[in-house]
């Protein structure tokens, strides 16, 4: 008689497939996300309650063990009558493994875009397995804790210790070296976005408790069911119908009562060059060229009227060079130094003589070389030959009408390709380990500052969010607090190709409209760039892989949400609740120790 697997895995099947299936841009059945966790929590409650049928040997151990028998006592004296050849249990040994095939499933068939980087077989194992299984790892957590809770605290408080715990992981999982929240449980409304227009409150973590409540109201429905408990069976199914049916309701009721966006309307160009990263980006056109085919295309789009210009990230790639032949270094390309003297510079103010009313917000690849006696921070580098620090920057800078120039450093850098994690503990052992896909190689400067970057008449106030800082919420609201009344997203999407990748960031994207009731201006490398409003609709967009200009009239918008104030209020509780049942599980867990070490 072998041990019952195949429940447990048809159950970790389940869920996985469904997550798959209601994620966006992978299946985007949205509906599915009300039943994805049933399956896993059936098999939970299955192994937990399995009862185990251990055989003579185990038992005796057992009694030995609680001093019910002596320990001189023999297998025989326990009962002769068992055959200990014929002992196996009835559930599987362990079963958290059962939880990371789901999670696993859920992760590779997501985010498989991350390994499609047109870079050596190595280079995509670690840029798009390691995100799998480290991701899988780390949601196979809250379960645990889940486990944990029921043990030791009973089966009524498990399924509050598992929400809690997740909500925590999710909020702990926007802010720190190794963070990933594309799967956040919230971000897959985020092609339904009528259905969650109080996310102005809640934020995305507002979704993944939606979720997890209508998720845990149906698994009870259909355990009542299964237990012949008809009564109970059917006020639970209706509670999770209302459950699942009133905040989208309450969607639609804000959505009617909510005021239009009052700022005022500004005419907004956004630019999509559509260059390959690979073959022309980084070294296979000129920097100054391919600046000039992107003034090109907004110049196609502009008027009298255009008060602002949006081209993608790292739109600028005149490199930073130092000319050591003179008695003082000079500094050429792209230094922060002083990035008025860069020939990229000099191409957008003559842009601009022609459209005198229009600033232009780009990004670029830039770096900042540290006065003498300057403390440098800890991602700079050493420059032999001036013994001097540099530090290199994935950044973005806006030239207002009078030529003035304003810039912001991305602060959420991508793990592996612009970030070393923990790198005061890894650098002097691995020296870097970031990957070399274009630009710079090794940590970049993060920012630490958040300006808000803003035309001379103060009428466009934007924050820019750079690739996917568009997916971390309490960090732009963060920054929009500072008085932004438009976001800018700039992006290059074009490592992954065509795939889910692209389609699921512009998705997340849009519930950062909503969250801070902002509309965003998204120029993307090659698609999708758009205008989005502050609903989370898309309103303009220009296809994928396809060169062109988008011209909009943008609504600025200087309202006020609970979220855009106060941030991610159900993340903070989850963690400080998260903490305070670590606290209780590992008293008892010490208890228990202190008790068996007395006996």
């Amino acid at each position: 008689m072998a041990r019952d697997r195949k429940p447990y895995l048809l159950a970790a099947l389940a869920t996985g497939t469904l997550w798959v299936l209601a994620w966006p841009a992978t299946g985007s059945l949205t509906p599915l996300a009300f039943v994805a966790w049933v399956p896993l929590l059936w098999a939970a409650d299955r192994y937990l309650h399995a009862p185990r049928t251990v055989g003579p040997r185990h038992r005796l151990q057992s009694l030995k063990r609680n001093q019910e028998i002596a320990p001189s006592s023999s297998l025989k004296e326990v009962d002769d009558q068992e055959d200990e050849r014929k002992v196996l249990t009835e559930r599987p040994r362990h079963w958290l493994p059962t939880v990371y095939l789901a999670m696993f499933l859920w992760n590779a068939c997501t985010t498989f875009w991350l390994g499609l980087v047109d870079e050596p077989w190595g280079t995509r194992l670690i840029s798009g397995g390691f995100p799998m299984v480290a991701n899988s790892a780390l949601m196979v957590l809250p379960w645990w804790i889940y486990r944990a809770t029921h043990r030791r605290l009973g089966p009524r408080s498990a399924p509050v210790a598992l929400v809690v715990s997740w909500l925590a992981f999710e909020h702990l999982h926007f802010d720190w070296d190794l963070q990933w929240p594309w799967l956040t449980l919230g971000n897959v409304f985020a092609v339904r976005t009528g259905w969650v227009q109080w996310y102005e409150w809640t934020g995305a973590l507002g979704g993944s408790l939606w979720v997890w409540v209508v998720n845990l109201l149906v698994f009870q429905g259909v355990l009542a069911f299964r237990q012949g408990r008809q009564g109970l069976a059917r006020r639970t199914g209706l509670l999770a119908l209302v459950s699942g049916v009133v905040p989208i309701g309450l969607s639609f009721i804000i959505d009617q009562l909510r005021s239009e966006a009052h700022g005022p309307a500004v005419e907004v160009v956004v630019v999509q060059p559509n260059i390959d990263p690979y073959t022309e980006k980084f070294g296979g056109i000129d920097p100054l060229a391919q600046l000039e085919g992107m003034l090109k295309l907004a110049e196609g789009e502009m008027t009298d009227s255009t008060r602002l210009v949006v081209l993608p990230e790292t739109a600028l790639q005149e490199n930073a060079t130092i000319d050591m032949q003179g008695p003082v270094p000079m500094l050429n390309g792209l230094w922060e130094n002083d990035l008025t003297k860069a020939r990229s510079y000099g191409l957008i103010r003559r842009f601009q003589e022609r459209f005198p009313s229009a600033a232009v917000l780009t990004g670029m690849s830039s770096a900042y070389l540290y006065r003498v006696g300057e403390k440098p921070s800890r991602t700079a580098r050493f420059l032999k030959g001036i013994d001097r620090y540099f530090d290199a920057y994935n950044a973005a800078m806006l030239v207002d009408e009078r030529g003035g120039v304003q810039v912001y450093h991305k602060s959420k850098l991508v793990v592996g390709v612009e970030l070393m994690p923990f790198q005061a503990v890894l650098e002097p052992l691995m020296g870097g380990i970031s990957i070399d896909m274009g630009g710079t190689n090794g940590s970049l400067g993060s920012g630490t500052e958040r300006p808000i970057l803003h035309t001379v008449d103060d009428k466009v106030r934007l924050v820019p969010a750079i690739c996917y800082e568009s997916v971390f919420g309490d960090h732009l609201a963060e920054h929009t607090r500072e008085g932004a009344n438009l976001l800018a997203v700039i992006t290059n999407d074009a490592w992954w190709g065509d795939s889910p990748g692209y389609k699921q960031h512009l998705a997340f994207g849009r519930l950062r409209a909503i969250e801070l009731r902002r509309p965003i201006a998204r120029s993307a490398n090659t698609g999708i760039s758009c205008i989005i409003d502050e609903r989370g609709d898309v309103l303009q967009a220009l296809p994928w892989w396809r060169p062109g200009a988008i011209r909009a009239q943008v609504h600025t918008s200087d309202a006020s949400t609970f979220f855009l104030e106060h941030g991610d209020v159900i993340g903070r509780a989850a963690t400080v609740l998260g903490f305070l049942l670590a606290l209780v599980l590992v008293g008892l867990w010490g208890m228990r120790l202190f008790s068996r070490a007395r006996n």
